[in-house]
């Protein structure tokens, strides 16, 4: 395996740490639907259980979330196997969906449910695995728009 290889899995390990970490003092200190106010009136810490994909979406369809996360996971194993000299940007946008998907494919496979604790103003509560798909995502797109736009392959 490649070092930008271990760097994705790397990454992928730090995420699903954290959030988990995270998870665990919630469940201990609060108990589900109470909200504590970390930056009144931005940011509060939000105890929820999720059985819905992000934000809340798609109620009950655990079965499918947790196929697409196995599926995630595999196809970025084979993309970092056959792909050892990523860029670090794509190395990070892999470790963050690698950890993501995990981070919720952990909670599924133990619960049935996600366990979401951040929210911000009136969006609805998510967890730091849901952030990482999401800023995952947005760093793959945005290094393949500037790929295309600096005309390369």
């Amino acid at each position: 395996m490649s070092k930008r290889a271990l760097g994705v899995w790397a990454i992928g390990a730090v995420i699903l740490a954290a959030d988990l970490l995270i998870q665990s003092h919630i469940a201990k200190t609060m108990v589900p639907g109470q909200s504590v106010p970390v930056l009144p009136p931005v940011l509060s810490w939000t105890y929820i259980l999720n059985n819905g994909a992000a934000f809340s979406l798609l109620r009950g369809g655990a079965p499918l979330f947790i196929v697409v996360a196995v599926g995630l996971l595999v196809g970025i194993g084979w993309y970092t196997a056959r792909h050892p000299d990523l860029p670090v940007t794509m190395v990070v946008a892999l470790g963050l969906l690698a950890g993501g998907s995990a981070g919720n494919l952990w909670d599924r496979l133990v619960s049935g449910r996600v366990v979401d604790y951040i929210q911000v103003i009136d969006w609805p509560v998510f967890n730091l695995a849901d952030s990482a798909i999401v800023v995952g995502m947005l760093v793959g797109v945005y290094y393949y728009w500037r790929q295309d736009k600096n005309g390369e392959s």
